[in-house]
């Protein structure tokens, strides 16, 4: 008997559709005869990567539901577990606090060190002033000669030897 066009079927009575034809199987494309190596490679790694972050994920979000995190949220053990990491989060906080107090430390040496070089050099360059080596010059009875009387000497090899020789001689 055949059901009337407006009437539902046995089928749908009870919930479930069949098909009205069966799908039929993908055929898979062969692989293309030759791949450049490069892409190989980039996508092969580009799997690895998305694997270890898959892998990485999986264990994240499964961690709270482990055994070992049930354990030990059940017993005593969790509030030496929670003890351990409050003395490594408050470690950290001190290593830290003690690196910035090192590091204000050496920029107030540096700027010590940076006042006394300037002043160093304002006393050598007093020191090594013009008028002050003129003045000492004079004062030991050296006079300044006048610019057409400067003759600059030039030495042979064997003048050398021969002020030794002198220097020698005299005692000196």
């Amino acid at each position: 008997m055949a059901a009337a066009a407006g009437q539902p079927t046995s089928s749908r009575i009870r919930g479930s559709v069949l098909p009205a034809r069966i799908p039929a199987r993908r055929r898979l494309r062969p692989a293309p005869a030759s791949r450049p190596a490069g892409r190989d490679r980039r996508r092969r790694g580009a799997h690895r990567s998305r694997s270890l972050i898959g892998k990485t994920a999986h264990a994240v979000t499964h961690l709270p539901e482990s055994g070992a995190v049930v354990g030990i949220s059940r017993s005593r053990l969790w509030i030496a577990v929670i003890g351990v990491i409050l003395i490594g989060i408050v470690g950290i906080n001190l290593v830290t606090v003690s690196y910035g107090s090192m590091a204000s430390r050496f920029e107030t040496q540096i700027q010590e060190l940076e006042q006394r070089n300037s002043i160093l050099r304002s006393s050598e360059a007093a020191a090594t002033s013009m008028p002050r080596i003129r003045n000492a010059a004079l004062d030991a009875g050296m006079a300044v000669p006048a610019t057409d009387e400067i003759r600059y000497r030039s030495f042979a090899p064997g003048d050398f030897a021969a002020a030794a020789q002198r220097l020698a001689a005299d005692g000196g």
